[in-house]
């Protein structure tokens, strides 16, 4: 090969990946069926891997070529590993596989090949938080046009966008992609890759700030996106950041503002929450949403500007977000037994933890209840953490928390911050931290639930849905 796929096959057969692969430089040897049909990638076993290409991925604690004939036995077309050893064998059982060098490294190859021949115009997403978020309202405005492909969850990292792409139908005309990094270079790296039409930043704020070293670093690394803008592109910024103009030099093409500031070229205005809706505009024009928390309000209001820079009416992008249904830890409220609980299970970061308690400020107990918050640690915040969680302590204060429940060893530093009559429980883990809570439950209560996804606050949330069936 000279470094050319042959356009001439068929792109969704294992010989336009045989040839992929050898373009890149990555194929070894190959034993499969040339005519034999794939329809993605997959990296997970148990996962449905019928018509996906399986990849062996060896990472610390798991090899994925231990599973590789559990994959074919699936439904996966062929395997693609870097074992030598685990190929001999594939061949002696007639089971398709590819060898290569790196699976990792060339999961990510294909993918690039994929997303050239792709006709798609693509969006790309990412932001210290509100990223999985802006990426569904965006999906919903897009498909209120357009037929529309995008990550499942956040599927937003070096293995997860990669996926993504090779998901993607041929004959998809957007591909929306929530972008991540926890290190630096993995954007500039996905941005490259993903060559977008229209890059939208949420916000820049401290998450992983423990990787990145400061917030000025990761306007940096989120920034990189936009230097892979396609010609004409649109980079989607937030004009209410500290960062934006540091953000908007980096911009060849158009840029396009959000937020609440009179200079925003989408400006945020009249938010309320009423009736179960989030209602606000977006240059006068009225929306809702089924969520809670102005930050919903700004995530959706980026969604707009996007939707605006492909071509999609006002009407249409008001309907689509209307229809958008609040997203399991990320905003859902659930009325349990008489309590209300706002599901902020997923994520956490100084900004966004901030919002949310914000948000119970607002919130109105009924019948004799109080403001409650259970909260978990921050995670990735490097040497600032302990001072970042016990700044927390003002914005509980400013809410009128009646109690606060709080796990996880960085947690410690707000507990120490409390004053006593706020003071509910504290415990390592969410799970030690839950019965206590529990008994501590009455009927009129409002309770925040927000931490990092590795604090496991989403057990805070299985239990009071046991409670519900308990009470039922």
């Amino acid at each position: 090969m000279d470094g050319a796929v042959n356009m001439q096959t068929k792109v969704r057969t294992l010989e336009w990946v045989r040839d992929a692969l050898e373009a890149a430089g990555a194929l070894t040897r190959w034993h499969a069926p040339a005519d034999v049909s794939w329809t993605g990638a997959t990296i997970d076993n148990r996962a449905d891997c019928s018509g996906r290409l399986f990849f062996a991925l060896s990472g610390e604690r798991v090899d994925g070529h231990r599973f590789v004939r559990d994959a074919f036995a699936a439904g996966s077309p062929a395997v693609v590993v870097s074992d030598p050893a685990v190929a001999d064998a594939m061949e002696a059982q007639s089971i398709p596989y590819f060898l290569v060098r790196d699976t990792r490294g060339t999961l990510f190859e294909l993918a690039r090949a994929y997303r050239r021949h792709l006709a798609a115009r693509v969006v790309a997403i990412t932001g210290s938080g509100g990223k999985t978020t802006t990426k569904e309202y965006v999906r919903a405005v897009l498909r209120a046009k357009y037929r529309v492909h995008a990550n499942r969850g956040n599927l937003n990292s070096l293995v997860g966008v990669p996926l993504t792409i090779l998901e993607a139908d041929e004959h998809c005309e957007y591909l929306v992609c929530e972008v991540g990094a926890n290190h630096l270079g993995e954007i500039d790296a996905l941005g490259g890759l993903l060559a977008p039409d229209v890059a939208a930043i949420t916000n820049i704020g401290d998450a992983h700030v423990g990787y990145f070293g400061s917030r000025a670093a990761i306007a940096d690394e989120k920034g990189s996106l936009l230097k892979h803008l396609a010609r004409g592109g649109v980079a989607v910024l937030p004009r209410d950041d500290e960062f934006f103009e540091k953000l908007g030099a980096k911009v060849q093409g158009r840029v396009f503002s959000f937020g609440r500031s009179p200079a925003a070229d989408f400006r945020l205005g009249n938010v309320t929450f009423s009736e179960g809706l989030l209602r606000f505009s977006v240059n006068g024009e009225p929306l809702s949403l089924s969520a809670v928390g102005e930050y919903n309000a700004v995530n959706a209001c980026a969604a707009f500007a996007v939707g605006d820079a492909c071509g999609v009416d006002a009407r249409r992008m008001r309907d689509a977000l209307a229809s958008v249904p609040a997203t399991p830890g990320r905003g859902r409220v659930h009325v349990v037994g008489g309590v209300t609980i706002i599901d902020e299970s997923y994520n956490a970061n100084p900004a966004s933890m901030a919002a949310a308690i914000e948000l119970l400020a607002k919130a109105e107990p009924h019948s004799g209840g109080r403001r409650i918050a259970a909260l978990g640690d921050m995670r990735e915040l490097g040497p600032e953490s302990a001072a970042l969680h016990k700044a927390l302590s003002r914005n509980i204060d400013a809410a009128r928390a009646d109690l606060v429940f709080l796990c996880g060893p960085n947690m410690r530093a707000l507990w120490d911050a409390l004053s006593k009559k706020n003071r509910g429980f504290y415990a390592e883990t969410s799970a030690e931290l839950a019965p206590e809570m529990m008994r501590s439950l009455k009927t009129g209560d409002v309770v925040l639930v927000k931490g990092s996804f590795g604090s496991r606050m989403s057990v805070i949330i299985e239990a009071l849905r046991a409670r519900e069936s308990a009470t039922a």
